[in-house]
């Protein structure tokens, strides 16, 4: 395994770095970053509805886009996170329960009992320290994921605009009473740096040169950019009808246009995995009625789109049970 520690603080660049190493690197890598005060948020989702914009805007905290699936996450410096880029373990390449292993041995190791709950968190106490995504592609996986250490919660619950469907299902009433810092739990850990060269500690690796390329200047750039960070801005407006479920694996919201029984345009986003691009199902469903669709649909692998969903509950929640 190869250990990289990223020092600049701009979520641009360290997203094009991770990007770029998914892309490229043949070995396995572990890397740990910091981003100074950035809302970093999944592929599909909109962040007119997933983010309170006024307060960010106010606030001077920048917006972030990243490849994988997911739901929206707040850094500062009082977060870490790491990432791992390795050869996919599983046919879809999802799984949670590989990367975060090493992570929650880590942790008890230095004191605190964490445990994966649910699809994708590491709680502790059965309160979020830690929130993670994937993503693959050409027989790699990319699983990253942030460490509550001793971040501003009161920030971070007035920048995230959660499902209020997806509080009841975990029993909370809001974003500041499901999460919480890890500082409290690990005294012998007393800053992020220490955390930091706890985790490289805990990794059988060696280190490896900071990367150097245009293209990382170029992703970085992309990601920096409004087309990349906003794409779908006044999506609500847009389309006559929106359509929003929550699921076990995630939310996802359809936003159409019909005419009949015909659909005419759809937008679908959320904050599922999946690791093919749901754009391709969208222009499958574009003039498709519900025969139409189940036609298009069925010789594909739904689930590499919208990781967890089958097929009935997609036309059902475009066309009705």
């Amino acid at each position: 395994m190869k250990l990289l520690r990223l020092h600049t603080t701009d979520p641009y660049r360290n997203l094009a770095v991770e990007e770029y190493l998914f892309r490229h690197a043949t070995e396995e890598i572990f890397m740990l970053w910091q981003n100074d005060r950035t809302v970093v948020i999944g592929k599909n989702q909109n962040p007119y509805v997933e983010l309170d914009l006024d307060f960010i805007r106010a606030e001077g905290i920048r917006v972030a886009r990243r490849i994988t699936g997911g739901g929206a996450v707040y850094h500062d410096m009082g977060n870490v996170n790491f990432t791992f880029i390795s050869p996919a373990q599983g046919a879809s390449g999802i799984d949670f329960a590989a990367y975060c292993a090493p992570i929650v041995t880590a942790l008890r190791t230095l004191g605190a009992t964490v445990e994966l709950s649910g699809r994708n968190d590491l709680l502790l106490a059965g309160k979020k320290v830690s929130g993670n995504a994937q993503h693959a592609s050409g027989g790699r996986v990319l699983h990253h994921g942030t460490l509550l250490y001793d971040s501003d919660l009161t920030v971070l619950s007035r920048a995230l605009r959660p499902d209020e469907e997806k509080l009841r299902a975990k029993a909370v009433r809001s974003v500041s009473s499901r999460v919480t810092n890890l500082r409290p739990h690990l005294p012998e850990v007393t800053n992020t740096e220490a955390l930091i060269d706890a985790l490289f500690a805990a990794m059988d690796g060696e280190w490896m040169p900071l990367p150097q390329d245009a293209e990382i200047d170029a992703l970085a750039a992309r990601n920096a950019s409004q087309e990349w960070l906003f794409p779908a801005r006044e999506l609500l407006s847009r389309y006559a009808i929106t359509r929003r479920k929550r699921y076990p694996f995630g939310t996802v919201v359809i936003a159409l246009d019909m005419e009949g029984e015909t659909v005419r345009e759809v937008h679908i986003d959320g904050d599922f995995f999946g690791t093919a691009p749901v754009e391709e199902l969208c222009r499958l469903l574009c003039g498709a009625t519900r025969e139409v669709a189940a036609a298009r649909l069925a010789p594909l692998p739904l689930d590499a789109y919208i990781h967890g969903m089958t097929l009935e509950e997609l036309l059902g929640q475009i066309f009705g049970a």
